[in-house]
């Protein structure tokens, strides 16, 4: 309650409100007043948004008589920060009608402000979707959520390059870290192209391995933090810290940097999400056939360790209070819920990994890729989403991940793991208390 509170105080102090018996109007130049139809906002031209667009344009044709849709991008956090500001001060009116929301950040939505969104329990068929993705869209007994992407983690990786060192398919199959290293010091000794791209002050490597020993920053409860007892964090820390030692990474400051490394063929391989698929790693086709995908590598002397891991990934949410808050279920539903012509286009077109168990219930299931010398990518990548662990994100996963990046660079210089994860554990307990 207090945060609704403050977030109305704040609204009223910087935006200003209309004169008494006219509409409340939100002036900041990122939530624009909408008319007429039902208004969609992602932050992906090249997958989400793109996804929603081709939605439409499927819908549309098959219900000539509904409400246009509109698809506006957005950064993922002006989506969360104009939609937390108008459902704090009850701005209905400037409400889109579905948003996209990162699983990271959906708990602390939810948490907040549940009664505001759509439940979807009696329209979607939750148990069609893999355990680690139907869960995430849960809060108070309700799901929420339509699961769009499995932000399911691969080692993406180019085999000429990895060939110039005397390595192939093979050498590549049931890795543990020790051996990628391994390899990787190999490949950079032959053909002076380091292994991987590595930037301290951002993350997701740490996220994947972590996640692969079926632990978070937080514990299961997602509340308690869990940081200095935390064994799969340590691990995946010193993980991190050998690759810098052994001088396996190419330093790397921000997205664009991150991207352009594996565009360019600047690095060997990449551990990312399936969604770097089709909008970054095949945007350049002079590259096609080099490409190939598998597993990540397993975390040794950890028993609770699997070879799967996730990283990112996203869902569709409805407002309840927005102008078109039952037509828009309709569509969403109908479109990403039941339409499985329509998921093999997105399939197809955007390279998206789709979050259902059984894929075979799409004709693309089985289509090879040429760009990954014909490998079934999308039935390979979707095989890693079955066993990828079950965590609780929680509310502040980047909050806490902000506090690690910041002492792990000092523990970096330092070179004290123990002091530095005491001091991230008071912290995170400090944020998670807020």
């Amino acid at each position: 309650m207090r945060k609704k509170v403050t977030a109305v105080v704040l609204l009223i102090i910087i935006f200003g409100l209309s004169a008494c018996g006219s509409r409340t109007q939100v002036t900041s130049e990122s939530v624009e007043k909408k008319d007429d139809s039902i208004q969609i906002w992602a932050w992906d031209d090249t997958f989400n948004a793109k996804a929603a667009k081709l939605a439409a344009e499927y819908y549309r044709k098959k219900h000539p008589q509904a409400p246009r849709i509109e698809v506006t991008t957005k950064e993922r956090e002006e989506i969360l920060s104009d939609v937390k500001l108008l459902l704090s001060s009850q701005v209905y009116d400037q409400l889109p009608d579905v948003i996209m929301i990162e699983d990271y950040d959906v708990q602390d939505v939810l948490q907040n402000y549940e009664e505001e969104f759509v439940a979807l329990d009696d329209r979607v068929d939750y148990d069609k979707y893999v355990d680690y993705k139907r869960k995430l869209v849960e809060h108070d007994g309700k799901s929420y959520g339509i699961p769009f992407d499995c932000g399911i983690a691969a080692l993406f990786y180019r085999l000429d390059i990895l060939q110039q060192a005397g390595f192939n398919e093979s050498d590549m199959q049931n890795l543990t870290w020790s051996r990628y290293m391994e390899i990787g010091q190999q490949v950079y000794e032959k053909t002076g192209v380091p292994m991987l791209t590595l930037d301290p002050t951002d993350l997701p490597l740490v996220r994947i391995i972590m996640q692969s020993c079926g632990r978070w920053y937080v514990a299961q409860d997602g509340v308690t933090a869990d940081i200095q007892q935390n064994e799969a964090l340590r691990q995946a820390l010193d993980i991190y810290t050998e690759l810098l030692k052994k001088n396996l990474g190419m330093s790397v400051n921000g997205w664009n940097e991150f991207i352009s490394a594996f565009q360019n063929g600047e690095v060997a391989s990449v551990i990312s999400g399936g969604w770097v698929l089709s909008s970054i790693i095949k945007e350049n086709q002079e590259q096609s056939g080099l490409w190939r995908v598998t597993r990540i590598p397993l975390v040794e002397n950890n028993q609770d360790a699997v070879p799967a891991s996730n990283v990112g990934g996203s869902a569709w949410y409805i407002l309840k209070n927005s102008a078109h808050a039952a037509v828009a279920a309709d569509f969403m539903t109908e479109m990403f819920a039941e339409d499985a012509d329509f998921m093999n286009t997105l399939v197809e077109q955007i390279g998206i990994v789709p979050s259902l168990k059984d894929l075979s219930v799409l004709e693309s299931y089985r289509n090879t890729d040429a760009f990954f010398g014909g490998q079934s990518v999308t039935r390979l990548l979707n095989s890693f989403a079955s066993v990828v662990p079950t965590v609780n994100y929680g509310s502040k996963t980047y909050e806490i991940e902000d506090i690690l990046e910041s002492e792990f660079q000092n523990e970096l210089s330092n070179g004290n793991m123990d002091s530095c994860l005491k001091r991230v554990q008071m912290k995170a307990e400090a944020v998670a208390r807020e």
